[in-house]
């Protein structure tokens, strides 16, 4: 059995160990798209490391998918070690799908080299511990429930982390913007494509944490600028 050269294997002990920010990571180094092949659900030596994977997985491609990336890009799959044949056509249909997208910016909406500014946000916020309780909680919320016994639905837990995926991502992408230098939230809204009644909302909240303050007033427009008790920190969570 065989299939291209052009694929490159990256075994883990488990699927489970697959960090959201490692997806962003390899688009970020050049890969035109990614597939986490793991254990069919109900086998993982794990108990549970494949269902995390799932969450980790879906995460990071409704972050990717934000932020530009065509979400076929990355694909989750499940095959056991005994199923080579399965694995050899999971990987041949993948790759010719990625073929038939072309490389990274060909297919997505952005080009490059946009999407990999973009893609640096993306792994910004997957890194950060707002996303990453969500996750962490996703499958005792539809399960076992929250402290008060209330269980949620997949679909109820898909809908708050897109929420939050959205306000994650659009916060970063302003405090990237602001660290180059003051700007009004309709300069904001039109460059970031985020509504302006939405960006006036991140830049209060922000202003209410001590992250920027404000820079004045432009014609009819406040500016917003990084406050500079935040300057180190908004850096560190640039980085």
């Amino acid at each position: 059995m065989q299939y291209t050269a052009d694929v490159r294997i990256i075994r883990l002990m488990c699927t489970g160990r697959v960090d959201p920010t490692m997806v962003a990571d390899a688009f970020i180094q050049g890969a035109d798209g990614i597939m986490i092949v793991g254990c069919h659900y109900g086998d993982c030596h794990y108990i549970t490391g494949n269902y995390q994977a799932r969450v980790k997985v879906g995460l990071a491609v409704r972050v990717l998918d934000y932020v530009g990336l065509n979400p076929q890009r990355v694909a989750f799959k499940q095959c056991s070690g005994a199923e080579g044949e399965r694995f050899v056509s999971l990987v041949t249909a993948f790759h010719q799908s990625i073929q038939e997208m072309g490389p990274l910016g060909s297919a997505d909406r952005l080009p490059l080299p946009a999407l990999k500014d973009k893609l640096f946000t993306a792994k910004t916020a997957l890194a950060r511990e707002k996303l990453r309780w969500v996750v962490g909680k996703f499958t005792e919320f539809t399960s076992t429930g929250n402290k008060y016994g209330e269980v949620f639905t997949e679909h109820e837990m898909w809908r708050t982390l897109d929420t939050i995926v959205m306000d994650e991502v659009a916060t970063f992408e302003i405090i990237e913007e602001l660290q180059k230098g003051p700007a009004a939230a309709k300069d904001l809204a039109e460059k970031l494509l985020v509504p302006a009644p939405h960006v006036v909302r991140y830049l209060l909240a922000l202003q209410r944490r001590g992250i920027v303050s404000p820079a004045g007033v432009q014609g009819n427009s406040p500016l917003y600028r990084m406050a500079d008790s935040a300057q180190p920190a908004a850096m560190a969570v640039g980085a």
